[in-house]
């Protein structure tokens, strides 16, 4: 009976010692990286591997495993942009600066010159075709793509205005017009939406600053004045214009 209880002893002992010798096994560390991460314009969120990070690029993002990730960025305005890229142990990979792309499709026209209406020949358009860039006679057979007009008396007798076509005999496309408060036409700032009471049927010739339009088919575009003559004996009237057609069917973004 006490050999019994010794080698039971034993084998208790023994047990114990061998759990001490397996715990005591060092444990490999999981192989980590990280990646800093630029991208123009900067703003942008970083995603890996579908998984937003929650940080914004300039940044460095740590602890990712070992191997090839694929990297997002996402900003609003632009498309998002996806890179694969290897992550090494113990070691910081740099990606950037990523160009991001914009999707705002605008084309940017002009500067285009019309003329005033009176006293005009074939060769001195005074409408304005916004989609196309080209400016057409308000009599001519293209009228019907004009979609402002260059008016020697403007609306209501109120002298030179550039206006919307629909205010010209025979002609049906309307335009509404919104002056902005700013003179860069470069400065990246959207349309307000169009609306009733705030919008108008025409712009002063002079106007220096930029105006938003909203044509017959629904798009927005982004006018300045930039250089205007004559208007003595024999010269009629001109304004040139410069402007962003928004290709996208109710897209006010510039």
């Amino acid at each position: 009976m006490k050999k019994l209880i010794l080698l039971f002893f034993i084998l208790i002992i023994a047990m114990i010692f061998s759990s001490c010798d397996s715990s005591d096994d060092p444990i490999t560390p999981e192989s980590k990286g990280s990646i800093y991460l630029t991208s123009n314009p900067a703003g942008a969120q970083i995603w890996i591997d579908g998984t937003n990070t929650s940080q914004i690029t300039p940044d460095t993002v740590t602890n990712i495993d070992e191997g090839v990730h694929n990297v997002t960025l996402k900003l609003q305005d632009y498309n998002d942009t996806t890179i694969s890229i290897s992550i090494s142990a113990d070691q910081m990979s740099v990606l950037g600066p990523v160009v991001l792309v914009t999707n705002i499709n605008t084309t940017l026209f002009g500067p285009v010159r019309i003329y005033e209406t009176t006293g005009t020949t074939a060769s001195e358009p005074s409408g304005l075709d916004l989609s196309s860039g080209k400016a057409w006679g308000v009599t001519s057979d293209s009228s019907g793509h004009v979609d402002i007009y260059y008016s020697t008396a403007g609306t209501g007798g109120q002298g030179y205005l550039v206006q919307s076509a629909d205010l010209f005999t025979g002609l049906i496309r309307e335009t509404d017009f919104f002056v902005s408060t700013g003179d860069n036409l470069f400065d990246r700032e959207d349309s307000p939406l169009s609306s009733t009471g705030t919008w108008t049927n025409n712009m002063g010739d002079r106007e220096a600053n930029y105006v938003f339009l909203y044509d017959h088919d629904g798009h927005y575009s982004k006018l300045l004045i930039v250089g205007s003559g004559g208007g003595v004996p024999g010269v009629p009237a001109w304004v040139e214009v410069q402007w962003y057609y928004n290709n996208t069917t109710s897209d006010r973004r510039f």
